[in-house]
């Protein structure tokens, strides 16, 4: 079987774009991959990564499929990235669903929810490209999300696609150091347990973005630096 359930056509795509895709990172990248063992196989999993670049929406994917070949994977993206050449191509041949700018609609919520039940996801809780790699806060929708499924949720984080193709420039910089960590399944027990929706939504997604940036080497959020819980 060829990259999950589905029509054999798609999952012929999704193949050979792996193999461009690991062919990008052999050619460009010094690629370092830590935590394959906490990706844990079936559905209902949830892959939550801090954002630096565009080459992250390949770069994940690509690592996740390496260990679980034919698995069902879809990830979300800013409508944007598909307009982006080859980028675009690879994440639509990849099951990859497009966003909306400001947020999701209570349609694509409800996609995304469906898509989680049924396989695995990767969402961006930023919400946005971080345009200096400083870890950006969550969006608390994505912690409702979360609390919806109660997936199976793993932090991610990725450091150094943002220097493969720097800012103004269009050719690759050949062996750019790139690392990418998947930390373990988190426990969010107590979290599911709050009654009140919004608490419980914002207290996961901080427990997510604080989980991905201790796989940063230690770095923790900067709004849960400066106010232990964000507030509104």
């Amino acid at each position: 079987m060829i990259a999950g359930a589905g029509p054999l056509s798609e999952r012929v795509m999704i193949r050979l774009g792996r193999g461009f895709v690991g062919l990008l990172v052999r050619l460009f990248t010094k690629m370092k991959i830590t935590g394959m063992e906490n990706i844990p196989p079936g559905g209902n999993i949830l892959f939550l990564s801090n954002h630096i670049s565009a080459l992250d929406v390949l770069v994940i994917p690509w690592a996740i499929y390496l260990k679980y070949p034919e698995e069902l994977l879809r990830q979300a993206g800013k409508e944007e990235l598909f307009d982006i050449p080859v980028v675009g191509w690879i994440l639509s041949k990849w099951r990859g669903f497009p966003i909306k700018r400001g947020g999701a609609d209570r349609k694509s919520i409800r996609m995304i929810e469906e898509y989680i039940k049924e396989g695995k996801v990767i969402l961006y809780p930023e919400g946005t490209r971080s345009r200096d790699g400083r870890l950006m806060r969550g969006n608390r929708m994505v912690g409702r999300i979360v609390r919806n499924t109660t997936p199976t949720v793993v932090p991610v984080s990725i450091k150094g696609t943002d220097r493969v193709i720097p800012v103004g420039k269009t050719i690759p910089r050949p062996g750019t150091r790139v690392e990418l960590r998947f930390g373990a399944p988190m426990d969010l027990s107590d979290e599911f347990a709050i009654a009140n929706t919004k608490e419980a939504s914002q207290k996961i997604i901080d427990r997510v973005m604080t989980a991905i940036g201790e796989l940063q080497n230690g770095r923790i959020p900067e709004t849960l630096e400066k106010k232990g819980v964000p507030g509104e």
